[in-house]
């Protein structure tokens, strides 16, 4: 409880590939993707290992929704996500707005959907690129606030693209609430 929410890899994964498939990817965004995916998670992990990380996970087929609900269920508490905070690779909105949802996202939703209250606010597009699986995702990591920041720096220089996305807050009615 209380902790802070790190995760070290942009969303998008699942609906770059789906848009690619579809031949409506900029190719750009999936050249992009590609060496997202090919980035190992090796060196996050190892500057993680330094500090007392509670919880760890790869964000990877169950989306951030499902492993965050993972997370919330294993240690009983509720995770709160500051979707304005999560970190989506640069031209996925727009894909996700036209609709190109990878069939897994459904899924993930089906899971996840019934533990999770998202604010009004947040948009639709938004609500499907967090449901979004990822291939080869970042980490999700909960670790004491205190060394949330310092843990961030870390992982900047050593060129990990990391965010602070969330807390977890003692145990309410849904494991996971999305504020704007």
């Amino acid at each position: 409880e209380g902790d802070v929410l790190i995760l070290t890899k942009p969303l998008g994964i699942g609906i770059t590939t789906t848009a690619n498939r579809a031949e409506l990817a900029p190719p750009e965004l999936y050249l992009r993707a590609v060496k997202q995916m090919a980035t190992l998670n090796k060196y996050a992990c190892e500057i993680a290992q330094k500090y007392r990380v509670h919880s760890m996970t790869d964000v990877t087929g169950f989306a951030l929704m499902g492993h965050a609900t993972e997370m919330a269920r294993g240690s009983d508490l509720t995770i709160v996500i500051d979707s304005t905070k999560v970190p989506v690779l640069p031209g996925v909105q727009p894909l996700a707005e036209m609709g190109l949802i990878p069939e897994g996202a459904y899924r993930n939703r089906q899971f996840a959907g019934p533990t999770a209250r998202f604010a009004e606010s947040v948009p639709l597009y938004l609500q499907d690129i967090l449901y979004d699986p990822q291939t080869s995702g970042g980490l999700l990591l909960a670790i004491a606030e205190e060394r949330g920041a310092e843990l961030l720096r870390r992982l900047a220089d050593a060129g990990v693209t990391a965010a602070a996305v969330g807390r977890v807050r003692p145990r309410g009615p849904r494991r996971i609430v999305l504020k704007p």
